[in-house]
């Protein structure tokens, strides 16, 4: 008697600290059959001591023909008691006819971790095979021939028709060759000829032994406005002065510059100083002036 009591005792000892771990335990499963491999929602319900964090044990023995696919969620909200854990498992069974298991959870406090057997379920798993299949292998029955032969006339007949589409498109050429050749054509049209040049100094020219001044305005209006479009500055509402300025520092050089610059300096002296060159500096002014806007002479 003294030694049953001892035993009772330390079983008692041993199962407190399981006790204390995890209380009252649930177990469900989404639905009680399911297909060999068939996955399966089981979800775990249980309260703990405060701190404490359950884990779902997937090589526990308990779980049998039962395996942890994944687990899906796991929540652990605080209670007056502790912790009330929710756990959402993926499980699958792997045996046919009434397979029993027992989920299985550790739990772990600050004073270890304890494994957890929860209650036992049973899930109908029906058979893949009829009640009169044997479960021996038997063999493959022997090949089995197929009806309907190919025709002796395929051959033939392909080759016709490769023929008959080869005749329609050498005759198709043929015409579209002809058609091509014996098209309505456009005549078109000679391109025009290009615009005379306008002679920008053609009033100077005309003024030349007449008007010395009127020539010589004409060229200085004309002068300017060629070397404004050339180099892009408003050469014709600058002062000679001005325009030879910036004729430097846009770009005028060279042999250009100095003409330009005698150029419109001669014209000044003409037009508002009431010079009058002879006609043979005229000419020669006149000449100068058409190679700066790129005229004959």
């Amino acid at each position: 008697m003294r030694r049953l009591a001892i035993l009772c005792a330390l079983a008692g000892a041993l199962a407190v600290p399981a006790f204390a771990a995890a209380q009252d335990p649930e177990v469900t499963l989404s639905r009680s059959w399911a297909a060999v491999g068939e996955q399966v929602a089981l979800t775990i319900v249980l309260d703990t001591a405060a701190g404490a964090v359950v884990e779902v044990d997937p090589v526990a023995e308990s779980w049998g023909e039962v395996r942890v696919v994944r687990v899906l969620s796991q929540t652990a909200v605080p209670v007056e008691t502790g912790l009330h854990h929710r756990i959402e498992v993926l499980v699958a069974p792997f045996a046919p006819g009434a397979v029993a298991f027992r989920p299985a959870v550790i739990v772990t406090t600050d004073a270890g971790s304890t494994p957890v057997d929860l209650p036992a379920l049973t899930i109908e798993v029906p058979s893949v095979l009829g009640p009169d299949d044997s479960l021996v292998l038997s063999a493959l029955p022997p090949p089995v021939a197929i009806g309907g032969a190919q025709s002796p006339m395929l051959w033939p007949g392909i080759g016709l028709g490769v023929g008959a589409a080869a005749v329609v498109a050498a005759v198709s050429l043929l015409f579209g060759l002809r058609w091509w050749r014996n098209r309505p054509r456009v005549v078109e049209e000679p391109p025009e000829p290009p615009a005379a040049p306008v002679d920008v100094l053609a009033t100077a020219d005309a003024l030349l032994d007449t008007d010395a001044a009127g020539a010589y305005r004409a060229i200085s209006v004309a002068v300017r406005h060629v070397l404004g479009e050339r180099y892009d500055f408003p050469a014709p509402s600058l002062t000679t002065t001005e325009l030879e300025t910036r004729m430097a520092e846009v770009g005028v050089g060279g042999w250009e510059e100095r003409m330009a610059r005698e150029l419109l300096r001669e014209c000044d002296a003409v037009v508002y100083a009431g010079y009058v060159p002879a006609v043979e500096r005229r000419v020669g002014d006149l000449r100068v002036a058409r190679e700066i806007v790129g005229g004959t002479g």
